[in-house]
C-alpha cells in the first residue's frame, strides 16, 4: 500500500538539536594549538533538510567548525529554490545547494565558491507501471536505456520542481526523445508535495531527487531515465552571497577546507557516511530506512582532494548555464556573468592547505 511521506516541524526541531547537541570537544588543530572560542568567526550557512547538507550537520556536530576557528550557524530551508530568493537578503552568508545556483551568478548576486558533492544518481524520471512511455527504449541511440519518444509522451502531464537539477534533468530527458517543452504538461511543486501528489494519482511521469527517487522505486513505479542513463553529470555547490564574498573570504575559505575535512572523513568510512546522513534527516524530522540512506549514500560521492580534479571546477556550471540559455530558461546575455561568477581561487586556496585554522 502506497504510503505518503510526512515530515516534521523541521526548523524547531534542528535549532533544539544543535543549541544542546554541539559537541565541543576536542578543540585542538592539527598542530596540536587549542582553538581560541574568543576569536571564532561566525558564518552563517544556509542548509536544506536533504543529503546536500548532512555534512555541514556532520561538521557541527562534531564541534569541526571550531577546530577551523568558525561558528557556523543553520539557516534552514526547505529547497535551493528559496535560498536564492533571499540571497540578497543579509540572512545567510554562503549556501550549500544544486542548481538553483544559477539564477544569482545570471543576476549577479551570488558566487559560486565550490563543489562539494558530485551525483552519480538520486535523481530520476520515473513512470507508472502501465504507461505507454514504458514501450519505447532506446529512441535515441545515444541514449539506449532511456524510455519514451514523441508519441508516446506528447501530451503527458509531468511533475517536478522548478529551478532545480529536478527540471534540468526532466529538460534533458525530454531533450533526448525528441520531445519540446510545449508538447507536454509541466506541473511544478516541491519536492515531497511533488513525490505524494504522484502517489496520489496525479500525473503520468514525474522527476524525483533523493531519498523520494528511491521511495518511488521501491513503490514499484518504473524509472526512464536518471543521471547515468542521460550521460549527465551533476554537482552541489558552495554557494556565497557577494557581501560575504567581499567581507569574509578568510571565512569562507576556512569552511571549505572545513567541510573538505569533513569530507574526507566521511568517504574513507562509508558507515560513518550513512549514520551521518541518518543523523541529519533525524535532526529535519525525517525518517529515511537505511537501504534508502545507503543507496543515496553511494550515489552521492562528498568531494575530497584525492578523488577530484580542481583544475575542472567551473566546467559544470559553465556547461549548465549554456544548457539552460540553450532552452530558454535564462537569457544567453547572462551567460558571461556565469563565468565571472565562478571564483576559482577561493577554492583553490582551501583544497591546497590542509591545516586547521589559518
Amino acid at each position: 500500500m502506497k504510503r505518503k511521506v510526512l515530515l516534521l516541524g523541521s526548523v524547531i526541531l534542528a535549532i533544539g538539536i544543535f543549541a544542546c547537541g554541539r559537541n565541543v570537544t576536542d578543540d585542538v588543530d592539527r598542530q596540536g594549538q587549542p582553538a581560541d572560542k574568543g576569536e571564532l568567526a561566525e558564518l552563517r550557512v544556509a542548509v536544506q533538510q536533504y543529503y546536500i547538507s548532512s555534512p555541514v550537520g556532520y561538521i557541527m556536530e562534531h564541534g569541526l567548525d571550531e577546530e577551523f576557528g568558525l561558528k557556523l550557524v543553520p539557516v534552514e530551508y526547505p529547497s535551493g529554490a528559496e535560498q536564492i530568493v533571499d540571497i540578497e537578503k543579509d540572512k545567510y552568508d554562503v549556501a550549500t545547494t544544486g542548481a538553483a545556483f544559477l539564477y544569482p551568478l545570471v543576476e549577479n548576486k551570488g558566487v559560486v565558491i565550490g563543489e562539494h558533492i558530485r551525483s552519480t544518481g538520486g535523481d530520476a524520471v520515473y513512470a507508472r507501471s502501465s504507461s505507454r512511455i514504458l514501450d519505447v527504449k532506446g529512441f535515441n541511440p545515444t541514449y539506449p536505456q532511456v524510455y519514451g519518444d514523441l508519441d508516446t509522451v506528447k501530451g503527458c502531464r509531468i511533475l517536478m520542481k522548478s529551478n532545480t537539477t529536478q527540471q534540468y534533468l526532466g529538460m534533458k530527458w525530454l531533450e533526448s526523445i525528441g520531445v519540446k517543452k510545449g508538447s507536454v504538461k509541466l506541473a511544478y511543486g516541491d519536492f515531497q508535495d511533488t513525490y505524494n501528489r504522484f502517489l496520489d494519482g496525479e500525473g503520468d511521469a514525474v522527476v524525483l531527487s533523493a531519498p523520494y527517487s528511491y521511495m518511488a522505486l521501491k513503490e514499484g513505479f518504473k524509472k526512464v531515465a536518471d543521471t547515468e542513463s542521460l550521460h549527465t553529470e551533476i554537482y552541489e555547490v558552495i554557494l556565497a552571497t557577494k557581501k560575504a564574498h567581499e567581507e569574509k573570504r578568510e571565512s569562507l575559505v576556512r569552511f571549505m577546507k572545513c567541510l573538505l575535512y569533513a569530507n574526507e572523513i566521511l568517504e574513507a568510512d562509508s558507515r560513518e557516511k550513512t549514520a551521518s546522513g541518518e543523523s541529519w534527516y533525524l535532526k529535519q524530522g525525517q525518517s529515511v530506512s537505511k537501504d534508502i540512506l545507503e543507496m543515496e549514500c553511494k550515489d552521492k560521492i562528498l568531494v575530497t582532494r584525492k578523488n577530484y580534479d580542481i583544475e575542472k571546477f567551473g566546467d559544470f556550471e559553465i556547461k549548465y548555464a549554456e544548457y539552460m540559455a540553450a532552452i530558454g530558461n535564462i537569457p544567453p546575455l547572462g551567460l558571461p556573468n556565469v563565468d565571472k561568477n565562478v571564483d576559482w581561487e577561493l577554492f583553490r586556496e582551501a583544497f591546497e592547505t590542509q591545516n586547521r585554522g589559518n
